[in-house]
């Protein structure tokens, strides 16, 4: 991981994959729950699986299921 890479989406990222969060983009209230659930910038996200409507990830020791669509807004590298 280098901070010269594009950013993307965390729904593009392959599982088995570690990212960090570099920002996260959406209405007030995605972006407040996701902050809420560790989503915050520098946070390291592994992601477990993921498939075309859902991912799973490990942030902070805790195991998530996201929309696929909830996930777009989350900006890694």
């Amino acid at each position: 991981m280098t901070d010269h890479m594009p950013a993307m989406p965390l729904s593009l990222v392959r599982a088995g994959e570690t990212v960090r969060v570099v920002r996260v983009r959406g209405a007030e209230a995605i972006k407040h729950h996701l902050q809420n659930l560790g989503f915050v910038e520098g946070a390291e996200v592994h992601v477990v699986t993921s498939s075309k409507s859902n991912i799973i990830v490990m942030i902070k020791g805790a195991r998530f299921g996201l929309d696929v669509k909830v996930a777009k807004n989350v900006m890694t590298v």
